[in-house]
C-alpha cells in the first residue's frame, strides 16, 4: 500500500532526486520470532540488544510421567507414554494440559518467556525456569514478562516462581506428585543466565514484586508488597508449618495454595507501593527504598491504595502512577495519576483534570518513561468531542511545563511509551477516524523540533510491515517496534504447517522488530488511489486489526499486573 501526501507534481520532482535513498528506516525482523507464536520487545540498549516477549512459545517440552493416559484419546498413546509423541498427539496432549493450568495436579505451561535479541541473536531468559533434562531444555513453566535493558545489559522484569515437583504418600496409601511454586509474582534481574530476586519489604505467602525499569546505575523501580491489610496471610503462613492444621498435603502445597491466593487477591489483601531496589555491578541487591503516594490515607483507612514506579533516568529521578484524591463539591474519589518520584516528594502531573473525565474514569493519567533530560513522557484522559480519549504528553520537571502534541487527528488516542536522550519520542496511536474498530500504528516524535511522524511513512513504501507500536528507542535512534505481516503458520512445535498442495500457510502475526536509521535516508514518497488512502500498507487486512486489538487489550492488561 502507499501514501499519497504531497501534490503529484512534488513527489514527482522528490521521486526523481537519485542521490537520496528511499525510506528513513530499514525494518529488520528479529530471530526470536521463530520461539512462538507471536512477539513483543519491550526495550532497547544502545548497543541495539532488545527483551522481547514471546507469546506462546514453541516446542513446550510435555512431562508424561504427569499424564493419566487412560483418560486420553491418543492416535499413538503407547508411544506417547515413552515420550515417542507424534505431532497429532502433541496437540492433543498440549490442548489437555491447558485446560488444566492451575491445578497442582497438572504440568505448568508459560504463557509468555522471555529473550534477548539482536539481528543475527537471540539468547534465552531463564529467570527462575530451570533444565527439564541432561541436553539443556528448560521446562518453560513459568510466565515471564521482561519490561527494560540497560546498557550494560541488566535485564528487569517480573517472573511467577519456579514449578518443581513434589512426591507425596497420602495417608490413605495414594502416592501422587504436587506442581508447586514458593511464591506467585516476584521482581528480578538478570544478565548471562544469573537471576537476581527483587522481593517486596513484605513476603507473607511469597509476597508480589514486579520491576518494570532500571537505568545505568543498576537503580531497578517497580512495585511490590509493603503491608498486609490484616493478619491473614501470616496466620496462614504458620499454619502451613504445623502438619494437624494445614491437613494431609505437603508444606509446599500449603505454601503455593497461599501464594495463588494473595497473587489473585492483591488489591484486597495489601497495599502496593512504588519501589527502588539498589543493584552493585555484579547484579547483587544492596537496599529497597519505599516510594509515597499522593495522599496520607486516615489512620483508620482499611482500603487498599497503590503507587508504581516504571522507569527511572540516570538523576534518580522515577516515574509512574499513584493514587490520589479527586475532591468536587458532593465528594471525594480516588484516582489513578502520572506522577514524578523525586526523593521524598511525589510530584502529580496533572492534578486538574477535566470535571467530565474525573467522575467517570479511574485512571486520569499514566507517566511511561524518563530521560535524563528530565522529559516526562505518558497520556492524559481528555474529553474530547464528548468522548474520552487518551492523549500523549511531554512533560519538563525543569521548567515545570505540560505539552500535549500534536498527533494523528484531533480525536486520535495516543500513548507515549519511551522517549532517548535525544528527545525522541515514541509510542502509538489511532490513524483513522472510523467509528468501528480503529487501527493504530506507531508514531515517532521530535520534541526538539516539534515534529510528529507516523512510523509508517519513514519505512519503505512496499514494505511487508504495519508497525501498530513504537516501543523503545535508543541514543542511537533506534527503535524496537511491533509490527503486523503474513507469515509462515507453524504448529505447536514450531514446524512449518504445509497445505494439500504442498504450500505454507500464510497467517496474520505480530512480531518485534528493529528499526535502523538510515544513513542519508528520506521519506518514501508513495502514491495510493484516493480510496485506498485510509487502509493499512501492504500485508495488513482487516483481520489483523482485529487480532492486534485484542492482543493488545490483553499485553497491556498483562504488563498493567
Amino acid at each position: 500500500m502507499i501514501k499519497k501526501r504531497l501534490a503529484v507534481a512534488l513527489s514527482i520532482a522528490l521521486l526523481s532526486i537519485g542521490s537520496v535513498e528511499a525510506a528513513k528506516y530499514k525494518v529488520v525482523e528479529l530471530d526470536v520470532a521463530n520461539e512462538g507464536r507471536n512477539s513483543f520487545p519491550s526495550a532497547i540498549n544502545d548497543d541495539g540488544e532488545i527483551s522481547v516477549n514471546v507469546n506462546l512459545p514453541y516446542n513446550i517440552p510435555i512431562d508424561v510421567d504427569l499424564l493419566n493416559f487412560s483418560s486420553l484419546v491418543l492416535t499413538d498413546p503407547e508411544a506417547a507414554s515413552v515420550g515417542n509423541i507424534n505431532d497429532t498427539d502433541y496437540e492433543i496432549l498440549l490442548a489437555d494440559i491447558r485446560l488444566q493450568q492451575g491445578s497442582q495436579f497438572i504440568q505448568q505451561i508459560a504463557e509468555t518467556i522471555s529473550y534477548q535479541a539482536s539481528e543475527d541473536e537471540t539468547d534465552y531468559i531463564p529467570v527462575f525456569d530451570q533444565q527439564a533434562s541432561a541436553d539443556g531444555d528448560y521446562t518453560l513453566s513459568s510466565t515471564v514478562n521482561t519490561r527494560d535493558i540497560n546498557n550494560s545489559e541488566f535485564t528487569v522484569g517480573s517472573s511467577q516462581g519456579y514449578f518443581s515437583k513434589i512426591d507425596y504418600q497420602f495417608e490413605s496409601g495414594t502416592e501422587t506428585t504436587f506442581i508447586v511454586n514458593e511464591f506467585g509474582i516476584r521482581g528480578f534481574v538478570s544478565r548471562n543466565g544469573q537471576t537476581t530476586e527483587l522481593p517486596p519489604p513484605e513476603d507473607f505467602a511469597g509476597g508480589y514484586s514486579e520491576a518494570y525499569g532500571i537505568n545505568e546505575s543498576n537503580q531497578v523501580v517497580g512495585i511490590g508488597t509493603t503491608e498486609y491489610l490484616t493478619d491473614t496471610f501470616e496466620f496462614a503462613e504458620e499454619s502451613c508449618e504445623d502438619e494437624d492444621l494445614r491437613g494431609d498435603i505437603p508444606y509446599e502445597s500449603c505454601i503455593s495454595s497461599l501464594a495463588a491466593s494473595l497473587t489473585a487477591n492483591l488489591n484486597g489483601a495489601s497495599q502496593l507501593r512504588g519501589l527502588i531496589w539498589e543493584l552493585d555491578g555484579e547484579g547483587n541487591l544492596l537496599d529497597t527504598t519505599e516510594l509515597g503516594i499522593l495522599f496520607e490515607p486516615e489512620a483508620e483507612d482499611t482500603g487498599s491504595y497503590t503507587s508504581r514506579a516504571v522507569a527511572i533516568n540516570d538523576n534518580g529521578i522515577a516515574v509512574g502512577e499513584s493514587q490520589g484524591e479527586y475532591t468536587t463539591s458532593n465528594a471525594t474519589v480516588i484516582r489513578t495519576y502520572g506522577v514524578v518520584f523525586n526523593g521524598d516528594e511525589v510530584l502529580n502531573l496533572t492534578p486538574n483534570p477535566d470535571i467530565s473525565v474525573a467522575a467517570t474514569t479511574p485512571t486520569i493519567s499514566s507517566a511511561t518513561d524518563i530521560n535524563n533530560n528530565n522529559l516526562v513522557v505518558g497520556y492524559q484522559n481528555q474529553r474530547i468531542n464528548g468522548v474520552t480519549r487518551e492523549k500523549f504528553f511531554v512533560y519538563d520537571i525543569n521548567l515545570g511545563e505540560l505539552e500535549f502534541p500534536e498527533d494523528f487527528f484531533l480525536g486520535s488516542e495516543s500513548n507515549a511509551l519511551d522517549i532517548n536522550n535525544n528527545n525522541l519520542v515514541v509510542g502509538f496511536g489511532e490513524v483513522d477516524a472510523s467509528l468501528g474498530q480503529r487501527r493504530s500504528e506507531g508514531f515517532l516524535y521530535d520534541h526538539n523540533v516539534k515534529e510528529f511522524n507516523r512510523i509508517g511513512d519513514l519505512i519503505d513504501c512496499d514494505s511487508k510491515y504495519t508497525i501498530v507500536q513504537a516501543n523503545s528507542i535508543n541514543d542511537n535512534d533506534e527503535i524496537a517496534a511491533t509490527a503486523l505481516y503474513l507469515a509462515p503458520l507453524r504448529d505447536s512445535r514450531g514446524e512449518l504447517v504445509i497445505d494439500s498442495a504442498g504450500n505454507e500457510v500464510l497467517v496474520d502475526t505480530v512480531a518485534a522488530v528493529k528499526l535502523i536509521p538510515i544513513e542519508g535516508g528520506d521519506v518514501d514518497i508513495c502514491e495510493v488511489p484516493q480510496e485506498e488512502v485510509v487502509r493499512p500498507r501492504q500485508g495488513a487486512s482487516i483481520s489483523w486489526l482485529l487480532l492486534f486489538s485484542g492482543m493488545l487489550l490483553m499485553w497491556r492488561r498483562l504488563t498493567k499486573q
